[in-house]
């Protein structure tokens, strides 16, 4: 009973859904161009609204990528300049003798010279306990040797170094000797062949007779060499100076009074003193007899040097 009355209940429902879709389907045929639903929800519809295409505004162009600027090029080292040698890296021995041990005799000015030297270097800089001073007695053969051993080994290739002797001069076989205080003479090549070992640049002077024939093959690039007189010349002393008369022209008035200063630029250098000393040597001398005048000697070096500010290398 109940499946019946439930089946003839459903049959019914569906024939009505049946005539309900139906009928809506016969409206909307019958009237679609004039006839719009009267619900909310079939209102009319607005006509679209036509937009007016509007032109677009003109744009710059995309401006291109700046190409990188190129790296500018690494300016190139510059060479390195010349290399002035400080206080610390210049030293000195200097040996001057007056007093001679009999029978030989004293020189005027030996000692002195030294003094005069030392004075200058320490005017131009140098440090005290860099100089290494032999006078009179001990200004012996062996603290000569040592003394020379002393330069070298404290020499280096950023060094400058000088030597200067004051003394009587010995020849004897061709050579020339200095002659210390002990007359333990210290020949020519000995002299060359110390001062060849001394590194980075040294200047050489030696005040006394026959003083050129030091240059026993020492003077180069590196190794300056000056003397008082030529190798087959005596030198001389100045009483009223108490000096040597290279001495006196040479370190006192042309480098410690700065008498030669010929180009006037406030410096002067070694070679200016030499080449403003030696005529004035020379002039002093003229009157000897019977050995004639002396004439200093140059040799070796390169530039100029300058003792308050010594170039190396």
């Amino acid at each position: 009973m109940a499946s019946g009355l439930l089946g003839r209940t459903l049959i019914g429902s569906v024939l009505l859904a049946n005539v309900a879709v139906v009928g809506v389907a016969a409206s909307y045929a019958s009237s679609s161009a004039s006839y719009a639903p009267s619900t909310a929800a079939s209102r009319p519809i607005a006509a679209p609204v036509r937009v007016q295409p509007q032109a677009l505004p003109t744009l710059p162009p995309l401006l291109q990528p700046s190409p990188s600027p190129s790296p500018k090029p690494s300016p190139a080292p510059k060479p390195a300049g010349p290399r002035v040698a400080p206080p610390q890296d210049r030293w000195a021995l200097l040996v001057g003798i007056t007093d001679y041990r009999s029978p030989v005799h004293d020189t005027v000015a030996g000692a002195q010279d030294i003094a005069v030297v030392r004075d200058t270097l320490l005017k131009a800089g140098w440090r005290s306990d860099h100089i290494k001073v032999l006078t009179d007695r001990a200004a012996t053969g062996k603290a000569l040797q040592d003394g020379l051993t002393w330069l070298i080994q404290h020499s280096s290739s950023s060094t400058v170094s000088v030597f200067h002797y004051s003394g009587h001069v010995k020849q004897r076989d061709g050579h020339e000797y200095l002659w210390p205080v002990d007359n333990a003479f210290y020949s020519d090549t000995s002299v060359t062949q110390a001062m060849r070992a001394v590194r980075g640049t040294s200047w050489t002077n030696i005040a006394g007779c026959e003083a050129a024939g030091f240059n026993d093959g020492l003077a180069d690039r590196n190794h300056l060499f000056s003397a008082s007189s030529a190798a087959d010349e005596k030198s001389y002393e100045y009483p009223q100076w108490k000096m040597s008369v290279w001495t006196g022209v040479l370190w006192d008035q042309g480098l410690r009074k700065a008498g030669a200063d010929t180009d006037a630029d406030g410096h002067v250098t070694v070679q200016e003193a030499i080449k403003w000393g030696a005529p004035r040597a020379a002039q002093i001398t003229r009157d000897q007899r019977p050995h004639g005048p002396q004439h200093p000697y140059l040799a070796g070096g390169t530039g100029a040097l300058r003792l308050d500010a010594p170039v190396v290398g």
